[in-house]
């Protein structure tokens, strides 16, 4: 292998000897401070121990020797006692009394006697200093005396300081000489093998495969010095293998180029393709004009092909023929010879052909392709031809065709990508018919939804004529105009008339529908108080009410002000929601509340029957409608009251809504503006 040209030097590391001394002496300098720490205060207390002791034989012997002079006053005799006692350089004051008077008493030379209470319990004194204590001397169980003796730390404190230095100049021998025997070990049998290890792996990774390895040591170091010789072999062999790859990547990579520059001028052309059908994907989604579309797929697909011009028809289902709907690149006498060629399917052009065959269909060359006899296509200069069908569930919708002007067949890569605009061709041209359908059902609608309007308002108006007059004729036979009536006939009549007005209610309600739907029902604002609207309403129906056994409450709030509106349509809502609440309620009440705030009214109309189901809350207000079929058995109904109510308060630019639970009752709400200034237009 070749060697690196140039050589850097390895950066500065530690010694392992040095770390290894390191640790080795801090684990036991650290055990040896423990070890003669524990020593030094086993001394301590060992010396403290046996300065109490002599504290205490001294105090025991006095009471032995000084009980017989102490009581036959012989004090020379104590007074040796004492000195007996000084000899000891521990002792520093001594003092025998008796009731308060001193017999014998002795201190040393720089003893403060302030430093012990004259007087003394028999216990131990101690301090930082001194170490005392007193006792009573008896003789024959008669106390004599009291006797004082206190001993100095001085000197135990300066013996215990030539200990700790002697342990603590032996304790640094002794780390010493440890460190010493770990460096020369370590460097020995650890740092130097390793450093010889070190160095062969350095020329190892400066390249110099072929350096030398000792492997001498039979420990962890010479093991580890074997696996790097195995090592280094290895990534010998391996180098060797490494030249001969690279000789072949270096082979291929001459090629590779060429193939990276092909296939990002594939990559490119897709990603353009892909923009371009986005935009074609896009058009096709945000616009209804077919021509906007489509100009933008024949051109995006004569790009795209490398052709020059193109075609999309669009096929008469009527006629059999194809028609040409949108051109690109052609020029206007070419496009009026399409016009004029009638294509149709199986004929000779390469339109029909591949209409005949529900699939794309191509000449690569005109001059080669025989039984072709359109001289105005040569003439425009176009060799190659390309038709794809504009097929909808097998269905013919029409055809897209491009042109080339150089000869030779088109690849499948272009065939397919023009299939994909001829899907969205196919998109863009069905959404052209189903608009137009749309539009002229939409007309037809409006005229027959007019000629119903016209049909109910004629109807409704002819009918209301005669049975005004059948109702006014029952009033007055009733009234008894035309002579007495027997009870029976006034049973029937007052059916008749209970049944002519229900009809008239269901004429109004239609006629009032169509007017509104017709745009022709006007409000009449005025000024009206809400009071009075409901107090009317209530007073229509009590009877109703009264007849089920229902109680029928309102509440009205007396600070309601004067309302702007349309009072006669207000007070049709209210009976329709308060004749409904009583149509459907068997047992309980019906209440009709009435508030004002942020100038609008709040209504609602509550009762306890059979209530509403989700479905049916969902589409009560729309015409037509009713709850479900046995209730509308019962209690009969168009279904247009609720919807008529809705549009009315809607005109007024309210809003109504209604919350119920089956078998709880419902609760219809609706607001209204106080002053509604101008009517609000439906639809």
């Amino acid at each position: 292998m070749q060697k690196a040209s140039s050589s850097k030097t390895s950066p500065k590391v530690s010694s392992i000897s040095h770390r290894f001394s390191y640790a080795l002496i801090g684990v036991i300098t650290l055990l040896l401070i423990v070890f003669a720490a524990i020593v030094i205060l086993f001394d301590i207390n060992k010396i403290e121990n046996e300065l109490e002791m002599r504290l205490d034989n001294a105090i025991e012997f006095a009471q032995n020797s000084l009980a017989t002079p102490l009581w036959n006053l012989d004090y020379v005799v104590v007074a040796d006692f004492v000195e007996a006692l000084f000899l000891d350089e521990s002792f520093v004051y001594t003092k025998i009394s008796w009731k308060g008077q001193v017999i014998t008493e002795k201190k040393r030379a720089g003893f403060q006697v302030q430093k012990i209470a004259s007087e003394m319990s028999p216990t131990l004194l101690k301090d930082s200093e001194l170490i005392a204590k007193s006792s009573d001397i008896y003789f024959e169980e008669k106390k004599i005396s009291k006797i004082l003796i206190v001993m100095s730390r001085e000197i135990v404190k300066k013996q215990l300081h030539s200990q700790i230095y002697g342990t603590i100049s032996l304790l640094i021998l002794i780390i010493a000489a440890i460190w010493l025997t770990s460096i020369f070990i370590t460097k020995r049998y650890i740092s130097s093998p390793l450093l010889k290890l070190q160095e062969s792996a350095s020329s190892i990774a400066r390249g110099d495969l072929d350096t030398f390895v000792d492997k001498s040591s039979r420990d962890e170091i010479g093991k580890l010095a074997q696996q790097l010789d195995i090592m280094r072999g290895s990534i010998k062999q391996l180098f060797a293998e490494l030249r001969e790859s690279k000789e072949k990547l270096e082979e291929y990579s001459r090629t590779l180029e060429q193939r990276v520059e092909l296939r990002t001028l594939e990559l490119a052309r897709s990603v353009e393709e892909l923009k371009v059908l986005g935009e074609v994907s896009q058009a096709v989604s945000s616009t209804l004009n077919p021509e906007t579309v489509l100009t933008s797929i024949v051109r995006h697909a004569v790009e795209l092909s490398k052709t020059d011009a193109g075609t999309i028809y669009e096929y008469d289902e009527g006629e059999g023929v194809f028609l040409p709907r949108i051109n690109y690149g052609i020029r206007p006498e070419y496009i009026e010879a399409l016009h004029e060629l009638k294509i149709r399917v199986g004929d000779q052009t390469i339109m029909g052909q591949a209409a005949m065959n529900r699939a794309p269909d191509q000449i690569p060359d005109i001059e080669k392709a025989p039984g072709y006899y359109f001289d105005f296509v040569r003439q425009a200069g176009y060799q190659a031809l390309l038709a794809l069908p504009l097929l909808r569930q097998d269905r013919l919708i029409g055809g897209l065709v491009v042109r080339r002007k150089a000869a030779g067949e088109f690849p499948a890569s272009v065939v397919k990508l023009l299939q994909t605009f001829a899907a969205q061709s196919v998109i863009a041209i069905y959404n052209a018919w189903l608009f137009r359908e749309i539009e002229e059902k939409g007309r037809e609608l409006e005229v027959a939804n007019k000629h119903k309007s016209e049909f109910l308002a004629n109807m409704s108006h002819e009918l209301r004529t005669p049975l005004n007059a059948i109702l006014g004729y029952t009033e007055l036979i009733l009234d008894n105009i035309y002579g007495d009536v027997p009870v029976k006939i006034q049973k029937v009549l007052k059916r008749l008339e209970k049944s002519g007005r229900h009809l008239l209610s269901l004429i109004n309600n239609v006629l009032d529908l169509s007017k509104i739907e017709a745009g022709q029902l006007p409000l009449s604002l005025n000024d009206y108080s809400m009071q009075e609207v409901v107090h009317t309403v209530v007073n229509s129906v009590e009877s109703l009410a009264e007849e089920k056994n229902l109680d029928l409450k309102f509440s009205v709030s007396p600070d309601l002000t004067v309302g702007k509106g349309d009072e006669q349509r207000i007070a049709q809502v209210f009976l329709n929601l308060v004749g409904n609440a009583i149509k459907f309620t068997e047992e309980g009440e019906v209440k009709v509340e009435v508030t004002s705030s942020n100038n609008k009214f709040f209504v609602a109309v509550s009762d306890t029957g059979l209530g509403l189901s989700a479905a049916d809350q969902q589409r009560i207000f729309e015409e037509f409608q009713q709850t479900d079929s046995s209730s509308t058995r019962k209690k009969g109904g168009t279904g247009l009251g609720l919807s008529i109510s809705k549009k009315i308060v809607e005109m007024h630019g309210g809003r109504i809504w209604v919350g119920s639970t089956l078998g709880k009752g419902s609760t219809f709400r609706f607001t209204l503006p106080v002053r509604v200034e101008k009517q609000r237009k439906q639809g």
